[in-house]
């Protein structure tokens, strides 16, 4: 069991480093024309999927020790990633002879997402997406990880995914917010400004949060209305 939480504590370590910092970068690019906002509306379910993941893992694999045989460790020395990928793997294998286990494709993307594999998370959300389709948030994660693998932006089929959860599902908090950044993005200022305005209908009066979004939809307004002033004649 004590392998287990150093895995653990590891392998949520890494979610940490790899998913939630380059995130809060994005947040904080935005005011200068960056990308993706409200990074804890990403980050939060991220880090926590990646916790039910490694919990999951455990539960699914059982004795952690069974996945590779752990000799004793020299003094001072930690759990080394080839155990935490090792661990990964034998999911992986798993799911190859169980391929409709639903809760095991979930299992693999996030922990492929925690270990900053994303074009591997990628994969094994497409074929829970093959088993579960239409789901809205799956979907959304599914195109963070996307946008994760191509470069971090939301640009082409991320935004396309986002705005097909939206159809399904309109007040997604997490798709609005994602969506608007896409737009943002790519110069389209009215549509950001749109879906921020309906992210900032659902958050609670004195939320924090509020604030972020309103300075967010007056950064888009203003270079809204700059482009409108290079454009008149």
């Amino acid at each position: 069991m004590t392998v287990f939480v150093l895995l653990a504590v590891l392998l949520v370590g890494g979610a940490i480093a790899l998913v939630v910092w380059p995130l809060r970068q994005q947040t904080l690019l935005l005011a200068q024309g960056g990308r993706v906002v409200l990074w804890w509306k990403l980050a939060v379910p991220l880090v926590l999927g990646m916790v039910a993941a490694v919990i999951g893992l455990y539960a699914w694999l059982g004795n952690p020790g069974a996945v590779v045989p752990l000799a004793p460790a020299p003094t001072g020395a930690g759990v080394g990633p080839a155990q935490i990928e090792a661990m990964v793997a034998r999911l992986a294998q798993r799911l190859e002879r169980q391929p409709d286990d639903v809760d095991g494709w979930r299992m693999l993307a996030r922990s492929y997402e925690s270990l900053g594999r994303f074009k591997q998370a990628v994969d094994a959300y497409q074929q829970l997406l093959q088993r579960q389709p239409d789901d809205p948030d799956i979907l959304t994660d599914y195109a963070v990880t996307l946008g994760m693998a191509k470069g971090q932006s939301l640009a082409g089929e991320p935004e396309a995914i986002l705005a097909h959860v939206l159809q399904i599902k309109p007040d997604h908090v997490q798709a609005l917010a994602l969506s608007g950044s896409a737009a943002f993005e790519r110069g389209d200022y009215a549509a950001a400004i749109r879906q921020w305005r309906k992210l900032l209908a659902q958050v609670p009066p004195g939320d924090d949060v509020r604030q972020t979004i309103e300075e967010n939809i007056d950064k888009a307004k203003a270079l809204q209305q700059r482009g409108l002033q290079r454009g008149a004649p």
